[in-house]
């Protein structure tokens, strides 16, 4: 028999019995806060609640989502907040949640002079337990797993087929290597991209050129010119046929170019991915009021981008990875942890963007607290425990004034900058 949880239908009937007053379950647009979160005031402040089947990701940045509902309040709220999270029987226990409830302790504890942030369990049949909020220690073995493989990568030579592959894409700027941190071990340790698309796996004796697609199907960029120019398969080429490798690789290129916009991402459907390879590679400087222009952190070395796919934990746990889109580097030698978002690619300016804000917060912690990842860091004249955290972002448009001047508001609670820079080229359909 299954043990009965506070999904939403359970925690919806909790909140409606202990509410002080009503309890709102449908959308906050103004505020970009969706109906996963139930708002109501309780325990003499406001909260925000969250069902045990919500994903790992809406727990976590519920803690961001309820800051800003206190600080969208028309009246003085208080300096209180209380963030409640359905759970199965077993409560802040469950193993399932360990690494939500290390997130949501570095965003508390990481919070300044905002409000204060309490965090409460709550298992079906009991009351409200509240917990201990402290961010992680990174106590297990992966992060020193992860930096003897950053290491590997950091000083692997990029020898035959793989080598003969950059040279002669050496002037097509979309075209670059990704370490395969899980792979550097394999026949092909590296991820061939074009604006950080992966189209295929390189490597000394052999490549293969094939789109990371699970459905190849679905009508839409980068699968329709994938289709038509490499076809449904997978292709295998040796070194004799590096040429046709090239080929195929140009007329990708060609396909996802638009001439008329000289210096743009390229239109494979994947905008973050392509922001994210034109900063890492240099072609796109961003500025922090800080400090002034960025740099990569790890210099382009043998046409590879080896502070790509930086992995991360947010709790103290093996898994997931959660990779950082940007790590890059200042004139004093400070890491930069740089959340990149791509508004114009859908998601918008409210919630969006400020869970990124979260996301920069959480990346920041794991590179100032793992000690392990020194030998890599110190390989690269990079000051670990110094690094910062930016959320960037394309220019948004003055329309949405207000929403930006709450995002650097909340920002600013975390001491993350907001960094805003001109896109590339306009989103399609601009002009």
């Amino acid at each position: 028999m299954q043990e009965p949880t506070m999904d939403k239908t359970a925690l919806l009937a909790w909140a409606e019995r202990h509410a002080d007053g009503p309890v709102t379950a449908t959308p906050d647009y103004q505020l970009s806060l969706s109906s996963k979160l139930l708002r109501f005031r309780w325990n003499d402040a406001m909260t925000v609640a969250v069902c045990s089947d919500a994903d790992g990701n809406t727990r976590i940045n519920a803690v961001l989502d309820a800051i800003a509902l206190a600080a969208g309040q028309a009246e003085p709220a208080g300096r209180t907040v209380h963030l409640l999270l359905g759970t199965g029987p077993d409560g802040a226990h469950d193993p399932s949640i360990r690494e939500h409830l290390g997130a949501i302790g570095t965003l508390v504890t990481e919070l300044h002079q905002g409000p204060d942030v309490r965090v409460w369990t709550l298992a079906s049949g009991e009351a409200p337990k509240m917990t201990h909020s402290a961010p992680p220690r990174f106590t297990t073995g992966t992060p020193a797993k992860w930096s003897k493989m950053l290491m590997i990568a950091a000083t692997a030579p990029v020898l035959g087929m793989a080598a003969a592959v950059v040279e002669r894409l050496s002037d097509r700027p979309s075209f670059a290597l990704y370490p395969k941190l899980s792979s550097l071990t394999s026949a092909k340790p590296w991820q061939m991209r074009l604006d950080g698309l992966e189209i295929g796996r390189t490597g000394p004796a052999g490549t293969t050129l094939q789109l990371a697609s699970k459905d190849l199907t679905k009508p839409s960029e980068p699968r329709l010119s994938w289709l038509k120019i490499v076809g449904p398969d997978p292709i295998h080429f040796t070194p004799d046929r590096a040429e046709d490798l090239v080929t195929l690789i140009d007329q990708l290129i060609e396909a996802w170019t638009d001439t008329s916009k000289p210096g743009a991402v390229l239109g494979h459907g994947q905008a973050e991915h392509a922001l994210e390879a034109h900063i890492l590679s240099g072609r796109l400087v961003v500025n922090t009021r800080m400090t002034g222009p960025l740099h990569p952190a790890v210099p382009f070395r043998c046409g590879t981008l080896a502070a790509a796919q930086f992995p991360t934990l947010w709790g103290d746990v093996t898994r997931p990875a959660r990779y950082l889109d940007a790590l890059l580097a200042d004139r004093e030698g400070r890491p930069w942890a740089i959340e990149l978002k791509d508004q114009g690619a859908g998601g918008g300016h409210g919630a969006y963007l400020r869970h990124g804000i979260g996301q920069a917060v959480l990346y920041r912690h794991y590179i100032r607290s793992a000690d392990e990842l020194d030998p890599w860091f110190n390989h690269h004249g990079l000051k670990r425990s110094e690094c910062r955290a930016a959320l960037a972002f394309p220019t948004a448009a003055s329309s949405t004034e207000r929403v930006i001047e709450r995002l650097r508001s909340l920002a600013a609670l975390y001491d993350v900058e907001v960094i805003e820079f001109a896109r590339p080229s306009p989103p399609a359909g601009s002009g």
